[in-house]
């Protein structure tokens, strides 16, 4: 995470999310863990109550409270998982409006999955954007997502950087054709 020294230039996106209420692995109730290769984000909570957990190779693991009228701000290559507290609404604003969907946003999937393009597209994808099938896709998607993050954030709390380093490797070569 940093300050809001990475301002947004170009074209801005703008959405309101809110966190899954479906519980994880490790027993929180959240987003799926991505980062972002070129794209600066920011969350502007407008309702409710959470967290965001993040890892950078700069400061390890770091979890901000999210409450009315707070903003963070996620430069690329943070790793960011958005938690639901109760209610929480945010207003995303995103770098380069589109990007992110175009391939710039890259899931914490395990290594093996982000070392095959394929599989990896197929772990990606929402075949339905309503309904049971699309809420059973997002629940798989998130939920490999957050098996990739939980190592990754091990990693970092035991003083090892090394898997985050070669996650930003991977991410890179996975997009880079893109």
């Amino acid at each position: 995470m940093s300050g809001i020294t990475d301002p947004l230039p170009g074209g801005v996106g703008l959405s309101h999310i809110s966190a899954y209420e479906w519980e994880a692995a490790d027993g929180v109730c959240g987003g799926s863990p991505h980062l972002h290769l070129a794209c600066t984000e920011a969350y502007v909570v407008t309702g409710g109550r959470g967290a965001v957990q993040t890892l950078t190779v700069e400061d390890g693991y770091a979890e901000t409270p999210l409450e009315p009228g707070a903003v963070v701000w996620f430069s690329p290559g943070t790793v960011h998982r958005m938690v639901q507290g109760g209610g929480l609404k945010v207003t995303v604003l995103m770098q380069n409006s589109g990007l992110p969907e175009a391939g710039d946003a890259v899931f914490t999937f395990p290594a093996q999955v982000l070392a095959d393009p394929e599989a990896y597209a197929a772990a990606a994808a929402l075949p339905a954007r309503e309904g049971p099938e699309a809420e059973a896709a997002a629940r798989r998607r998130r939920d490999l997502a957050v098996t990739g993050y939980l190592e990754l954030r091990a990693a970092l709390e035991r003083g090892d950087d090394g898997p985050l380093r070669a996650f930003h490797e991977a991410a890179v070569r996975l997009v880079g054709p893109k």
